[in-house]
């Protein structure tokens, strides 16, 4: 019976991606329609450039569509029986500042090792590249205000997180999987879910730490904190760092961001600077 739970799982991430990309043509569709009715055959430019000039608009209306299924399905599963607060509890028991100052820290650390993944990519397939890089130019992900913080940095924690982290993640350790196996499945997911080959291949990296967090602090909290920063830093952080440091500076940072990277996550695993905490590894978190 147990094996149901990787069809389960398999479910979530399907309903996902239809929920995402289908609703991503269907609001698309609407805003043509929306067009045409206004304008005529002039409309269909019109709603182009709709699409083109708000991107951030358009990605917060395709984010909360998924957000308004997942998040009630993963309170009927995992939340509903045990009681909010309670639940709160068991998620909050293993958090502390510090945990926090690691996890900017291997966030930091993550979030340059990508530039030597990106680096590599540019080297081996630069076509690849270029596509990726048009893809960022056009999403919005640079245009600072408030609809960017609320598609950047608020929705896609909290969607991605309740999904792959905590769904999908808890629905793999309930078919008696180990976390090492489950962990590496829920990362393949996620590598997928972004839907380009670039983007792909550094999240299932960052997946793992992700699914890592959940299962060292029995939290989903701690992923969200992680995949806030690392969004954050991908984009505000390093436009900063590109317009005031030297380019070797830069060189410096990334080529020591592997190293940290082991550093902090030694630190992490060893609870440096926590205080131990009597708990069932994995209670909650697979």
């Amino acid at each position: 019976m147990r094996k149901i739970y990787y069809g389960i799982a398999l479910l979530v991430f399907i309903a996902l991606m239809a929920l995402m990309y289908g609703g991503s043509m269907l609001i698309s569709f609407e805003v043509v329609i929306g067009g045409i009715l206004l304008a005529g055959e002039r409309g269909i430019d019109m709603a182009y450039n709709f699409l083109m000039d708000y991107p951030n608009f358009f990605s917060i209306a395709v984010y909360l569509i998924p957000t308004a299924i997942m998040l009630p399905w993963y309170y009927f599963a995992f939340i509903e029986k045990k009681g909010f607060r309670q639940t709160l509890r068991a998620h909050t028991r293993q958090l502390s500042p510090i945990c926090f100052v690691w996890v900017a820290v291997l966030t930091f650390a993550a979030q340059h090792a990508t530039s030597l993944v990106m680096t590599l990519v540019d080297f081996l397939a630069p076509s690849v590249m270029n596509d990726y890089m048009e893809l960022i130019e056009t999403s919005g992900m640079t245009e600072y205000s408030i609809a960017w913080a609320v598609s950047t940095l608020i929705l896609p924690p909290i969607l991605e997180e309740t999904v792959f982290r905590g769904l999908i993640l808890q629905y793999l350790g309930k078919t008696g999987a180990k976390f090492f196996a489950a962990n590496i499945i829920q990362a393949v997911f996620f590598g997928i879910f972004h839907m380009n080959l670039v983007q792909g291949f550094y999240t299932f990296f960052l997946g793992l730490l992700l699914g890592y967090l959940a299962y060292r602090y029995d939290s989903i909290l701690v992923p969200m904190a992680m995949h806030f920063f690392y969004n954050l830093f991908g984009t505000a952080l390093i436009e900063l760092e590109t317009r005031i440091l030297p380019d070797f500076v830069q060189g410096l940072i990334v080529l020591g961001s592997v190293p940290l990277l082991a550093i902090v996550l030694a630190a992490v695993h060893f609870r440096f600077g926590e205080k131990k905490i009597a708990v069932t590894k994995g209670e909650h978190i697979v």
